[in-house]
């Protein structure tokens, strides 16, 4: 079997099996793995890979937790996470690792080049020291020497660079987790006239809220861009691809930010009589569009010219306490008094358990106990609205 740290388990790994017989297979939806019909009294190796979409469970929340730790403000208590954060395979993690990481998340990197997309480690294996698994070398593949009848050959496959555990572990897209208020760019609208060069000052309201943020800036072809200057922002917070026009942004601060300041200033020729706004757009064309504020939720971004409206929306929230044994709250946030619908289903889909009722506007929680979901492992549990759907990830521990 094959899993991440959190019991997902991960379709598509390939296993290759070598010694008394070359075997090779990929992992199932469940990732399970068999080899049969084997020679007794053989020594056997059997190693793990998975080297695609580098990009997978990969942002800026990444570089947000690795800076605490490398700060020493939170650690990273998980030696299968702090494996992951060492992507430049140094036995450590630092600045070196925020940077590659960084390049990745900004497309100017497609791949990690000194690691895999994915490592796996013996699961049976026990890190001599959690705070530094790289204290002795851990067994990347599992040694059967005189097989004598059946064995399992476990692995817990970790995702490089990712983490917060939240790459998809199937290949499909990861559902958003959305907070209720979006990150706020704004900028004055003015009128580009063709053949006229122009500077436009981008700025974020509550910056001082924001742990970080990425997004895709996109200049439509009634302009172009001719550069940048930085702000706040500066060059490794950025990719230009002047032809595309096109500017990938990561950035997340280390230390305290003043609201409504210049993160950077666009320089543009406009190829065409237009208006600013038509020629402006935040989107996740190359790098996905999200933000983090001080309680780890994802936000959207949203580019405003002179005209905000900040809507209130809808927040479902991660249970806690994550992972959970006896009970959990899941709360969630709705703008006004609704019926809605909490379900819980497994990795495949099945449903395992459902509530639904008329909630108040405001706060509310529900409490789910073991018993109730009569089951284990990670779990999607999806709130449901007539106007708002949202899933996260939750972790049931065998009791």
């Amino acid at each position: 079997m094959i899993t991440t740290d959190d019991l997902e388990p991960v379709l598509g790994v390939e296993i290759e099996m070598s010694g008394g017989a070359q075997m090779n297979q990929n992992t199932s939806a469940n990732g399970a793995y068999v080899f049969n019909n084997l020679i007794k009294d053989k020594d056997y190796t059997v190693a793990a890979q998975l080297d695609k979409d580098h990009l997978n469970g990969v942002s800026t929340f990444d570089l947000v937790q690795i800076q605490k730790h490398i700060l020493g403000v939170k650690a990273l208590d998980n030696p299968y996470r702090m494996i992951a954060a060492d992507v430049n395979n140094s036995k450590s993690i630092s600045t070196i690792d925020m940077i590659q990481i960084r390049k990745l998340i900004l497309n100017i990197d497609t791949k990690f080049s000194n690691v895999p997309s994915w490592k796996f480690v013996d699961a049976t294996y026990k890190f001599a020291e959690g705070t530094n698994p790289w204290s002795e070398v851990f067994p990347e593949v599992v040694n059967i020497n005189d097989l004598a009848g059946k064995v399992k050959a476990d692995f817990i496959a970790i995702k490089m660079g990712d983490v917060n555990g939240n790459a998809s572990a199937t290949g499909a897209v990861a559902t958003e987790i959305r907070g209720g208020k979006d990150m706020i760019l704004s900028t004055e609208e003015q009128q580009l006239n063709a053949g006229q060069t122009y500077t436009v000052a981008i700025r974020a309201q509550d910056l001082s809220q924001l742990q970080g943020f990425q997004f895709t800036l996109q200049v439509g072809d009634r302009a172009e861009i001719l550069g940048l200057e930085y702000g706040v922002m500066k060059a490794e917070h950025f990719g230009l691809f002047q032809k595309e026009g096109t500017i990938t942004t990561s950035f997340h601060r280390t230390s305290s930010l003043a609201d409504d300041a210049v993160l950077f200033t666009l320089k543009l020729k406009a190829n065409a009589t237009t208006l600013l706004s038509k020629v402006l757009d935040i989107n996740s064309r190359m790098t996905h569009e999200e933000a983090y504020n001080q309680n780890d939720e994802v936000m959207g971004v949203r580019l405003s010219f002179g005209h905000v409206a900040i809507d209130d929306r809808a927040v479902l929230r991660q249970n806690t306490p994550n992972p959970f044994a006896d009970e959990t709250s899941i709360g969630f946030y709705l703008p006004q008094a609704t019926k809605a619908k909490l379900t819980i289903r497994d990795v495949k889909g099945a449903l395992i358990y459902q509530v639904e009722g008329n909630y108040t506007k405001g706060n509310n929680q529900v409490i789910l106990k073991q018993e109730q979901l009569r089951a284990s492992g990670v779990m999607y549990y999806t709130l449901q609205t007539n106007d708002f759907t949202d899933t996260k990830k939750m972790v049931l521990l065998n009791k």
